[in-house]
């Protein structure tokens, strides 16, 4: 193992064997022992604090402890056995407070809005020009947006923690759109001052900027606005409107900005494209040249147990998301097409995901569909360097945890369908929203004009009404957000700003058997493994993660 993955593998284990609670992240000081007397003395003191934010940032994703609620989504599912137990309960909706995952979500958004705090209260403090201060304070306030859009659909009314002083921690909850008030007053300020390029490492490398721009925040408050027009808080066509008018400012300034769909779909996520274009908004890991230097942990977690190259199996397919799912390049690329066994660099057996052996049972035990997103595969025969090209199923797979993926959070694809979306909604050009489903559509799917309704119903874009447009794109989206639980506006968070996960929940208490295939007149069919424990749908109570229990402990203020 060479040095820069063995230094990723000592600190995944360090996170996942050391219990923290919010309390001691909100507690502790984001720049280690450091005081405001001895620190933003300097532009380097302010980078540096910028730096923590980006640190604390890799962690709400470097592992997927945090984002275990994303799996009530109908895109993914989990292993009913082995290590996945925590997982498996939020996949059906019935965690509680002791569950890693939602400690783990709690504690590391958490920890982000600390360090956003620490320089929202210090970085004026700093001699250097009102320029720079802007910049970090536009990353910072960004950057406390973002971590509680992500937990306010996660976990509800929350403590609005806006100080670093350890008092200011143990507040009773406030409610949702009082949440939503801050994340959008956040990212107001953050449009403001932030800039649309930065020209020095780490603030740009590779081509792209790695800090974030004022781009990128208007390509969030997209997502806010439609959040807020959907459920909870059901502000409906005004709120679509506003979201609709914040896409088209990127889209219309984008031949500065330069953002493109690549043609070919298997670029999208791939290594060999790790700073594509694309990508609107995304975690760097593993930039040397940058003050964080945290790897991306994931690429063992969508490889099932018993391959022969070390998956961990923490995501798999949800059957009949998978058997709706277009045929066409982006199904072969979120999916592998084939299950494939490996001894060493040696593929050694190629399968469907559903066949039987001789004796009637499942050749792969898993028996779901496998995604192939956060795969890649190894370099030669070294099954310790990872292969910078897109990924390919027929070949063999990287073997270590860890390598150096950005995470997309938001892409342009992403972007167009909002667009779209929210024009329908709103009643906005139906005309520029078709154009732009079929952009999406153009290089993932066979039929490019025939789209598939959630009725079962085929309509043409050309012919579609307001309603079904809209219809369309949030469906598209879910197409092509799949198994990504790391993108800011996962399928879980679109099923639940329209209010859809009771669907997921009522598909998995009934768990009628789905036909996978039909080859040479046998039926092959499929059920989910994950058991349902509590078989009564409780509305929020569902929905929503609870607080942790050691939080609860700590703060009395903290009850529904």
């Amino acid at each position: 193992m060479n040095k820069k993955i063995l230094l990723g593998c000592l600190f995944a284990a360090s996170v996942l064997t050391t219990t923290t609670s919010c309390s001691d992240f909100l507690d502790e000081d984001p720049k280690g022992q450091m005081s405001e007397a001895n620190v933003f003395k300097s532009q380097a003191d302010l980078d540096a604090s910028i730096h923590t934010i980006y640190e604390k940032l890799n962690q709400t994703q470097s592992w997927t402890n945090p984002m275990y609620p994303q799996w009530q989504g109908d895109d993914m599912t989990a292993n009913p056995g082995s290590n996945k137990q925590a997982v498996a309960a939020l996949d059906v909706f019935s965690s509680d407070g002791e569950n890693k995952g939602v400690k783990d979500a709690w504690s590391q958004h958490f920890a982000l809005i600390k360090a956003c705090n620490w320089v929202i209260e210090n970085a004026s403090k700093t001699p250097t020009s009102q320029e720079e201060i802007n910049i970090a304070l536009g990353n910072a306030h960004f950057w406390r947006a973002y971590a509680y859009f992500y937990m306010v659909r996660v976990f509800g009314p929350l403590p609005m923690v806006l100080k670093t002083d350890p008092s200011a921690t143990n507040v009773a909850p406030s409610s949702v759109e009082e949440i939503y008030n801050l994340i959008v007053e956040d990212l107001k300020k953050a449009e403001s001052w932030l800039p649309t390029s930065y020209s020095q490492a780490p603030r740009n490398h590779d081509g792209v900027d790695a800090w974030v721009t004022k781009q990128a925040t208007q390509a969030t408050l997209t997502a806010v606005y439609m959040a807020m027009a959907g459920y909870p808080l059901n502000k409906g066509k005004e709120y679509y409107a506003l979201a609709a008018a914040k896409a088209k400012e990127v889209i219309d300034a984008n031949g500065t900005y330069g953002f493109y769909n690549d043609p070919v779909w298997n670029h999208v996520y791939s290594m060999g494209h790790n700073y594509n274009k694309e990508t609107i908004l995304g975690i760097d890991n593993n930039w040397n040249s940058g003050s964080w230097d945290h790897d991306s942990e994931l690429t063992s977690c969508c490889r099932f147990e018993g391959l022969g190259d070390g998956g961990w199996g923490d995501a798999w397919g949800e059957i009949a998301f998978w058997k709706r799912y277009p045929e066409g390049p982006r199904k072969d690329a979120v999916y592998a097409p084939k299950i494939t066994f490996q001894d060493g660099a040696t593929i050694t057996k190629v399968c469907n995901w559903w066949d039987l052996d001789a004796e009637g049972k499942p050749v792969v035990e898993a028996y779901h569909p496998m995604f192939a997103i956060y795969t890649v595969n190894c370099d030669g025969d070294n099954l310790a360097k990872e292969k910078f090209a897109p990924y390919n199923y027929l070949e063999p797979n990287y073997t270590n945890m860890t390598n150096g993926r950005r995470h997309r959070l938001i892409r342009y694809a992403e972007l167009l369908l909002w667009y779209a979306e929210s024009a329908a909604r709103s009643g906005g050009d139906l005309a520029k929203a078709k154009e732009y489903l079929r952009e999406v559509r153009k290089r993932a799917v066979t039929d490019v004009e025939n789209v598939t309704l959630s009725d079962g119903t085929k309509v043409a874009i050309a012919n579609m009404t307001a309603d079904q447009l809209a219809e369309a794109c949030y469906i598209e989206h879910g197409w092509e957000v799949a198994g990504q639980w790391t993108q800011m506006v996962t399928r879980r968070a679109d099923e639940f700003r329209m209010n859809e996960l009771k669907k997921n929940f009522d598909y998995r208490v009934a768990n009628k058997p789905v036909v996978v295939a039909v080859e040479n007149g046998k039926e092959y069919t499929a059920k989910e493994s994950v058991p349902v424990v509590k078989s009564t749908w409780a509305g929020d109570e569902s929905i929503y993660c609870p607080y942790p229990t050691t939080e609860v402990e700590k703060n009395p203020n903290l009850k529904r």
